[in-house]
């Protein structure tokens, strides 16, 4: 059994296809536990303040690792290794390995060790930043939890130095598989742990999650022969040059923990729960950007670094072109799905225990709102590791920068509007059926997140077509096909929300039985019926996900590194 799972993490995969499919498998898993996990929270604490505490734990550990953690990340060293396999083979670029690996790996542990001592020192005036509507007990506990958690940018980031050594070399597996664990182990938290010490278990489950996160990519690193050990002679000059290619990639990730950390600070001014409400939508969201968004944003990126790296311009656009084709012929149609199931959606994935109806419909709310722009955030994470593939980490900070003001910005006007206006908090609450709901005010959150990553991803591609004037017949094509999808979309959608109506008189709404096979089938008629017009439309994308499903890529025979392609 371990023979198996260490020969699966050391494989390799050919194509931007097979390994996109191989993460969104891998992260459908993970997403999956990750849906469990929720569940299990609604279940036990419901929106309450003791889940807001929990929630708002995390915000300085996170920040920390995108902040910190994420200069060793794997978009900021695949450029530098890809440029580098580029010009050394064999032993000597084994070697070179080794010590890069040694000397990232000692700096590393010394600044995060210093990083996160100084936040468990300063926990207490950080609090009121993250919190500023916490009670004194609510403090209390997010300052225990949330110094817990300061292991966990230490792991986490640990991970993504060794992940970044394997990538390079083409061997996904361990990056996809270790999600699945982490998620695995915060359940250990909640079923086993929590029983005991509380809250405070799940947070260890968390913990342990991001220890077997970072174990899974040693096997990986030591097939390599890379073995990761301190070194009293860091080679500082390659240092500086990492952080000097990711550092305003780093920043630019800092920034969006900051919208995250801005949103939940002001939802810790709003009702209790509020908190909850926000990470309870925003986690089912991530689901299709997961699956979609990220998978193709992973794949892809070794591929434009290696063809961006050897001046192969062409097949770089082609990339960018194919990879978004698939995000938008797989995100558009899921987020109009979950606008229209979104209270069955809820319901089944949350709806027990602590987790009442009227809690059902808020995070239902938050959740359309937030699938507005689940293309949008995909699209963000592709153009902006183009940029990172081109060596230009500047522009993507630049914009990031302008989307974080503008979501912050929308969000504090429409908290003002919403509560200063009855006839704009009537028009919302009867929108989407939130009629007498206390808390309702949480919903401005998602909205100005959306419209913040949609003017974001309209930023990038912008900059990018300008950057790229020569653009070819690839985004008229793309840009007909998104028209196609939009209205093969809108159709599904449509079919989706009359079954749903024709269903309600064939089952029970008041089940969790009934609730769910009226999602189901009123799913997969939406889903067949945007199918079956791209079918008539004749779209690649649809004939390609076919073949390389029927492949059993799988069982493809491993390439060796020096393959051009993936």
């Amino acid at each position: 059994m371990v023979s198996k799972l260490l020969s699966l993490l050391n494989r390799e995969v050919k194509t931007m296809n097979q390994g996109a499919l191989l993460l969104a498998l891998f992260s459908i898993c993970s997403q999956v536990l990750g849906l469990v996990r929720d569940r299990a929270l609604a279940h036990y604490f419901g929106p309450s303040e003791t889940l807001d505490v929990y929630y708002a734990a995390f915000r300085i550990p996170d920040f920390l690792y995108n902040s910190f953690a994420s200069l060793v990340a794997v978009t900021a060293l695949l450029p530098l290794l890809a440029g580098y396999l580029k010009s050394h083979r064999g032993d000597d670029a084994r070697a070179h390995f080794r010590d890069f690996s040694h000397s990232l790996f000692t700096v590393f542990i010394t600044a995060m060790v210093v990083v996160c001592g100084g936040a468990f020192l300063l926990m207490k005036p950080l609090s009121f930043v993250v919190a500023p509507g916490f009670t004194e007990a609510q403090r209390e506990l997010f300052m225990t939890l949330s110094r817990i958690l300061l292991l966990s940018p230490i792991f986490l980031g640990l991970s993504n130095l060794f992940g970044s050594f394997s990538q390079a070399q083409k061997k996904f597996y361990a990056f996809a598989l270790a999600p699945v664990f982490y998620n695995a182990c915060i359940l250990v938290g909640i079923f086993l742990i929590r029983p005991t010490v509380g809250i405070t278990g799940v947070v260890i489950g968390a913990i342990l999650g991001t220890v077997v996160h970072m174990s899974l990519q040693l096997p990986t690193l030591f097939r390599l022969g890379i073995y990761p050990a301190l070194t009293l002679r860091p080679d500082f000059s390659f240092i500086l040059k990492v952080c000097r290619t990711s550092i305003s990639r780093t920043v630019s990730l800092s920034l969006s923990s900051i919208t995250i950390l801005v949103m939940g600070a002001l939802a810790s001014l709003l009702a209790a729960g509020s908190v909850s409400i926000f990470n309870f939508s925003y986690n089912i969201q991530t689901t299709p950007f997961y699956i979609v968004g990220i998978s193709y944003a992973v794949a892809a990126f070794p591929i434009l670094s290696r063809f961006y790296a050897e001046e192969k311009r062409k097949e770089f656009l082609e990339v960018i072109y194919k990879a978004a084709k698939n995000i938008f012929f797989f995100s558009i149609p899921l987020s109009l799905l979950f606008i229209v199931l979104r209270a069955q959606i809820v319901r089944v994935l949350l709806g027990s225990g602590q987790f009442s109806w009227n809690d059902t419909r808020l995070v239902a709310a938050s959740l359309a709102l937030f699938s507005l722009s689940i293309a949008a955030q995909s699209m963000v994470l592709l153009l902006s590791r183009s940029f990172y593939a081109m060596g230009d980490t500047k522009t993507p900070l630049r914009l990031n920068s302008v989307s974080v003001l503008i979501t912050g910005s929308v969000a504090a006007l429409l908290l003002w509007l919403y509560n200063s206006s009855l006839s704009f908090q009537y028009f919302a609450e009867s929108l989407l059926r939130l009629d007498g709901i206390v808390g309702s005010a949480v919903i401005v959150l998602p909205l100005s997140f959306s419209i913040g990553q949609i003017i974001n991803a309209c930023l990038l591609w912008g900059v990018f077509t300008k950057r790229w004037k020569k653009l070819g017949t690839g985004v008229e094509d793309l840009r007909r096909m998104l028209l196609h999808i939009c209205a093969a979309g809108i159709l599904g959608a449509g079919v989706a929300y009359l079954a749903l109506q024709v269903l309600s008189y064939a089952t029970r709404p008041d089940t969790l039985l009934g609730i769910f096979i009226q999602g189901l089938l009123a799913g997969i008629l939406g889903a067949a019926a945007y199918l079956g017009v791209i079918r008539l439309l004749d779209h690649n994308e649809l004939k390609n996900m076919v073949i390389v499903i029927t492949s059993k890529f799988w069982k493809q025979r491993p390439v060796a590194p020096e393959q051009p392609k993936l």
